[in-house]
């Protein structure tokens, strides 16, 4: 995955290591927003991973739960933490 200038600093200002980047586009869902994608995982998912991932999941739910992506393609382009309730029509 490449990353814009913008988006290393968008997850280094909300303190958002790259390996949750990685498997938010990995494992997400994904909504199209125009020409570009919104990753996120919800409760619902997470729980059902927890299996699989387990150590990793127990490390970073708090930061998986409470970040979104923002991709063209391959590229990352901004991270996100939403801070209400988002509405995925």
């Amino acid at each position: 995955m490449q990353q814009t200038k913008h988006s290393i600093q968008r997850s280094q200002m909300r303190g958002v290591p790259m390996e949750i980047v990685e498997f938010i586009y990995k494992n997400g869902s994904s909504i199209n927003t125009h020409t570009h994608k919104k990753f996120f995982i919800n409760k619902k998912k997470l729980e059902s991973m927890k299996f699989k991932e387990k150590d990793f999941i127990k490390k970073y739910d708090r930061h998986i739960l409470n970040t979104v992506i923002v991709c063209n393609g391959d590229t990352l382009i901004t991270v996100i933490k939403p801070n209400k309730r988002i509405k995925w029509n």
